[in-house]
């Protein structure tokens, strides 16, 4: 459906004997492929003894419909976008053990086993969210991963903020928070050795369609749609991130990456409580350090370096 997807965008009409000598496919072939785009919501006009016309487009993530006008340099270079799959970081990594190009970008109009930080699980439900994970190869120390963390989470803040003009913050380290309540996590995975990274998988679902946020996480979780109180549209979220993707490498390369990180945060300057291994305190989160570390100063004057846990900050998720 890609094919004819991509010819109909021009807003030209196409006719079925075109569509039918391009992809070497009968005419009755043809009329099944746009029957079936009908069926995911696609308007699409039949001209008598013309062809076919695109009338109006549904919020439905595809690879034409993302590729069309996104305009990145290589985040994104391939597209692949599926209608279901258990986890689209796991179908990434895969395309990546064999070979799969730096920028490629996997999508899912609904993820059925997605997880998020420390093995928990993340919902995706059919066509609500936005579930994608982009491949990244960089030429990079495996111990500056942690870097990268930070870095989706400011594309991620800064693409929101673009495509819906929300306020988006991020929570240390990389959950995005709108309005105290999160709408989007980022899970990084990668493959390395000790000298080297071979890939890094940079997954992200993001709440956007929800408008029954379930009970058990009503108090620390929304959407986009909750959020705007109108309908956003997934694939600018998702044009906006990629965008957003290419410019964080900018900032990395000039080395101005840490001031807009910290910009966006919602957690420096404020009341938090860290869950570490062993132990729990309390202080003020002070600043992150070049490496992503947080520090914080506790309520004795001592600073003491998070470099994982859970973080809990004054008057976001739920935390008061």
């Amino acid at each position: 459906m890609d094919e004819i997807l991509t010819a109909l965008l021009s807003g030209e009409i196409v006719s079925g004997e075109k569509f039918s000598k391009t992809l070497g496919i009968t005419r009755t072939a043809i009329w099944k492929k746009v029957s079936g785009l009908r069926e995911r919501g696609f308007e699409i006009e039949s001209i008598g003894r013309q062809g076919y016309r695109l009338v109006s487009v549904p919020d439905v993530l595809m690879t034409p419909l993302i590729a069309s006008g996104l305009g990145t340099k290589w985040a994104g270079r391939q597209i692949i976008c599926y209608e279901t799959v258990d986890s689209t970081n796991r179908v990434l990594k895969t395309m990546a053990a064999e070979g799969a190009e730096h920028g490629t970008l996997v999508l899912a109009n609904e993820q059925t086993g997605g997880r998020g930080r420390r093995g928990r699980g993340w919902l995706t439900p059919k066509d609500t969210s936005i579930a994608m994970s982009l491949l990244l190869r960089p030429e990079i120390p495996p111990a500056s991963v942690a870097l990268l963390s930070l870095a989706a989470s400011v594309a991620v803040a800064k693409g929101i903020r673009q495509a819906t003009g929300l306020t988006a913050e991020i929570k240390w380290p990389n959950d995005i928070v709108c309005n105290g309540k999160k709408v989007c996590g980022i899970l990084l995975e990668m493959d390395a050795n000790e000298q080297s990274v071979n890939y890094v998988v940079a997954g992200a679902g993001i709440n956007v369609h929800l408008t029954e946020i379930p009970e058990e996480i009503r108090q620390t979780a929304t959407s986009l749609d909750l959020e705007c109180g109108h309908s956003v549209s997934r694939i600018e979220v998702v044009q906006a991130v990629m965008r957003a993707v290419e410019e964080t490498e900018q900032l990395l390369q000039k080395g101005t990456f840490m001031s807009v990180y910290e910009q966006l945060s919602a957690t420096l300057g404020h009341p938090v409580s860290v869950q570490a291994v062993g132990e729990t305190f309390t202080g003020i989160a002070e600043r992150i350090k070049e490496d992503g570390v947080l520090v914080v100063r506790t309520e004795s004057g001592e600073t003491r370096e998070v470099m994982a846990g859970d973080v809990s900050v004054r008057g976001l998720m739920g935390y008061v």
